[in-house]
């Protein structure tokens, strides 16, 4: 579903965030296979949280985007608008 990169040296992402949430991690992984259903709001805060000049290392040889990630969190979970 999604090109990961296949840059050797790369800037790869802290996963402390995601590693933090009891199965964020393993939600990242099946949404790169193109499964969404397992991340949560408290996942998908914690994927807000990456920076976006990296990439997220998901698997060995296959790093993401982080923004791929985050847009998936607001489709699943829009901000509230006041």
């Amino acid at each position: 579903m999604f090109q990961p990169s296949e840059a050797h040296n790369t800037n790869l992402c802290p996963t402390t965030a995601i590693d933090n949430v009891p199965g964020c991690f393993d939600a990242v992984r099946k949404a790169a296979a193109g499964d969404f259903r397992w991340f949560t709001e408290v996942c998908c805060k914690a994927v807000r949280t990456l920076p976006d000049t990296c990439l997220l290392l998901v698997n060995p040889g296959q790093a993401y985007p982080t923004n791929i990630f985050r847009s998936i969190c607001i489709g699943k979970f829009p901000p509230l608008r006041h």
